[in-house]
């Protein structure tokens, strides 16, 4: 989830909370308040009538024009002094001057006389419906959150973005950055702490992890002068004994074995010595690659090398697969699948290439699937390897597929081995 979705999303929630108290804190003020009214107003109406009923006057008759209805009744001492002398309720109550029910703030009170008797005053006065109230404040509210959510998420977005590009630059620079290349100053944070010091971060770690390719690729370089050169000179003194005429037959058959056993050495170390430079970027030149070509161009160079077993390729081309890479690493990965489906392959059986916008695949006859979760490994080896295999070389495809965006993937169809590389 982006950072700015989240930030959204957790103001969306609070002020959801926060609508939600202040409504019912609202709804809670207004119903208080209205009570407050609507009982002063029947205090001072019930005052009128107790003193007129006190006094011996006429009281005033229900239908006077207002919407109040009362009645007093007498009750007996006990009853009056069982119940509070003034005490209010909510009730449903007929209104004669509309022949109907309709909500009442009711007010009972306790009075005597001056005989004694006591008498019980029942005040009913229309209210408000509280059904009413709460559906307009809830539509109210609806309104009001809906307009203060885009508001406050319109605002919030545009503050986020404005004020998170120096981040976004940054993270633009990192994917950028390739060890080795020249690279434009880290993006600063401006005026903002936080960014500040993660600029300085990057800029301190971009710094160490430089020095530390640089005495990569210099290891590697040495490594390969040191390592190439004495071996190569080994292999040429082995040459010239061989040549030596004073040899007996187990002799030559002994250095013969240490001759071979010194190529797969020397061909060990500059596959190696390959793998790391992929690994660490050291083929930073890129063109757009046509892999139809590529695919081609190998496959000639391997029918003459492996032209006495009669393999035989099958192209399916639809389209072109282009990819902008290392020139020299595609024609490696080229080269590796289809010596690899070469030498796999029986004498006489064909191998198939297909070819299209998504991708290719190579794939020959085969007995028994390979294991799919060691296959790119290195130094993984198949029953059926050759001899002087590195098993490295699947291992090598890998490599150059993770470095540009691509994924190689193995599978056995219908008794094919079948291997395929597409953009993930």
């Amino acid at each position: 989830m982006k950072l700015l979705l989240k930030i959204t999303a957790w103001l969306a929630f609070a002020l959801t909370i926060l609508l939600t108290g202040w409504a019912f804190c609202f709804y809670m003020a207004t119903t208080d308040e209205i009570n407050d009214e609507t009982d002063d107003s029947l205090i001072d109406y019930s005052d009128g009538l107790i003193i007129r009923k006190l006094a011996g006057v006429d009281l005033p008759s229900d239908d006077n024009g207002t919407n109040n209805t009362y009645y007093i009744s007498e009750v007996s001492e006990e009853y009056a002094m069982s119940r509070p002398w003034i005490s209010f309720e909510y009730k449903e109550v007929f209104i004669s001057a509309k022949s109907e029910f309709e909500s009442a703030r009711v007010l009972y009170r306790i009075f005597r006389d001056s005989d004694d008797r006591y008498f019980e005053l029942t005040v009913a006065v229309p209210t408000f419906e509280k059904e009413d109230i709460q559906r307009s404040i809830m539509w109210w509210i609806v309104a009001l959150y809906v307009a203060m959510l885009l508001s406050v998420l319109g605002i919030s977005v545009l503050v986020i973005s404005y004020n998170m590009r120096p981040l976004k630059a940054m993270l633009r620079w990192l994917d950028d950055y390739v060890p080795g290349k020249k690279m434009p100053p880290v993006p600063s944070g401006d005026n903002v702490t936080e960014f500040r010091q993660l600029s300085e971060t990057i800029s301190n770690a971009a710094d160490r992890f430089e020095v530390r390719y640089q005495e990569q690729k210099r290891f590697i370089g040495n490594a390969s002068h040191e390592l190439q050169t004495p071996l190569a000179s080994c292999s040429s003194r082995i040459e010239m004994l061989l040549d030596s005429p004073d040899l007996t037959e187990a002799q030559i058959r002994e250095l013969v074995k240490v001759h071979r056993e010194l190529q797969g050495l020397i061909n060990l170390n500059r596959t190696l010595l390959l793998l790391t430079r992929i690994e660490n970027g050291q083929f930073p030149e890129t063109v757009m690659v046509d892999f139809s070509s590529v695919l081609k161009d190998s496959e000639e160079m391997f029918s003459e090398i492996y032209a006495g077993r009669g393999v035989s390729v099958v192209y399916d081309v639809k389209a072109p697969f282009l990819v902008r890479m290392n020139e020299q690493l595609a024609a490696i990965l080229a080269r590796n699948l289809l010596k690899n489906a070469f030498l796999h392959s029986s004498a006489g059986s064909c191998i198939a290439v297909r070819v299209d916008s998504r991708g290719f695949s190579v794939s020959n006859r085969g007995t028994e699937p390979l294991d799919s979760s060691r296959i790119f490994t290195r130094f993984y080896h198949s029953q059926s390897a050759s001899e002087g295999s590195t098993g490295l070389g699947l291992a090598i495809v890998d490599s150059i597929c993770r470095g540009y965006g691509l994924s190689v993937k193995y599978a056995f169809l219908d008794g094919k081995h079948v291997f395929s590389v597409k953009k993930s």
